[in-house]
């Protein structure tokens, strides 16, 4: 990315461009846990859809507190030390599946994945979550760290070193 690239516009690339989201959740005993999966963006939301056979879905379960991240490719990156990426501290709320909206999110992750959701969606022990992003960084490069905030965590703050 050139120098002139704004963050939002930068940000808004990268959450456009990936196709999963990496997730860190913390089990009951305290070890932590990571993993990943599709997504889409509902609003500053992120909706994912994942088997309790996972760690991290068992994890979202029992305390709702996940951190998701999205980054670029490494292949993409022209540092490694410095890939573009976003990171949001988050509280998972499962969707039930008598939700009105339950149907409707996963047509919309059919459409951006593949039939493979088609399939997934008949399973009795996947979950439906929406992640609410309470805190967010953003990172574009060296010394383009940013806090989000704002009601939708789209407002930049350069953050600055302690």
């Amino acid at each position: 990315m050139s120098e002139e690239h704004q963050p939002a516009e930068v940000l808004a690339q990268l959450k456009s461009a990936m196709n999963s989201v990496l997730l860190a959740t913390v089990g009951e005993n305290g070890d932590p846990h990571n993993g990943y999966t599709p997504f889409i963006f509902d609003d500053a939301n992120l909706i994912i859809f994942v088997s309790q056979l996972s760690l991290h879905t068992r994890d979202l379960l029992a305390n709702g507190r996940v951190s998701a991240m999205l980054i670029s490719d490494e292949a993409d990156s022209s540092q490694i030390f410095a890939r573009t990426r976003v990171s949001y501290q988050c509280r998972a709320e499962p969707i039930s599946r008598d939700d009105e909206r339950f149907d409707a999110y996963l047509d919309r992750l059919e459409q951006r994945h593949g039939k493979m959701i088609g399939l997934l969606r008949q399973l009795p022990d996947f979950v439906l979550f929406r992640l609410v992003p309470r805190h967010g960084q953003f990172v574009m490069g060296f010394g383009k760290a940013y806090k989000l905030t704002g009601e939708k965590l789209d407002q930049f703050e350069l953050a600055t070193s302690a």
